[in-house]
């Protein structure tokens, strides 16, 4: 449990300076919110830029129609946590947004990522064996698992003509 209160405190410290896409109180209710602020002994209040507030009420305002897709995707991360602390949800909440993952939590790189998620879900690591993008593999593996309650958007990988975007080169994730 160290690891995933290190990575909700640098995930905070990153929503806290600004860096990265979250909706407004990282895309947590009010109750998640609090808790994971007493967790981190964090201002639950904290104060925003001009700026850093507007881009937060605009990830809100374009979470808004996918609430039910994000809370699905939230649970379905939470079987494979190693914490029930709610980094599922931080993650979640970013994988809404429309950049690369790493980029909409705010980390430093692709590899980053792959630290969050080898300490934190290491699980998971194990079944991306191929090295897919972590947002693309969330949900092929959801549409995999659900008996398509999702649209895939390749039937198999191995034939799709956007293989090269969905998988990193070798090492990197």
């Amino acid at each position: 449990m160290p690891e995933t209160i290190y990575w909700l405190q640098r995930l905070y410290s990153n929503y806290a300076s600004g860096r990265g896409n979250f909706p407004e109180l990282m895309g947590l209710n009010s109750g998640a919110w609090s808790l994971l602020s007493r967790t981190l002994q964090c201002d639950e209040t904290l104060p925003a830029a001009a700026e850093i507030a507007a881009r937060r009420a605009l990830a809100t305002t374009l979470l808004q129609p996918r609430l039910a897709e994000r809370d699905q995707l939230a649970l379905w991360l939470k079987g494979y946590a190693q914490s029930p602390l709610p980094v599922h949800w931080l993650l979640a909440s970013a994988a809404m947004g429309f950049n690369h993952l790493w980029e909409d939590l705010g980390l430093d790189s692709r590899a980053e990522l792959g630290e969050l998620m080898q300490e934190c879900f290491p699980q998971l690591v194990v079944m991306n064996n191929k090295k897919m993008r972590w947002k693309k593999f969330f949900y092929r593996q959801r549409c995999l698992q659900q008996e398509g309650d999702l649209v895939c958007r390749s039937p198999s990988c191995d034939d799709c003509c956007e293989w090269v975007h969905c998988f990193a080169p070798e090492g990197e994730h």
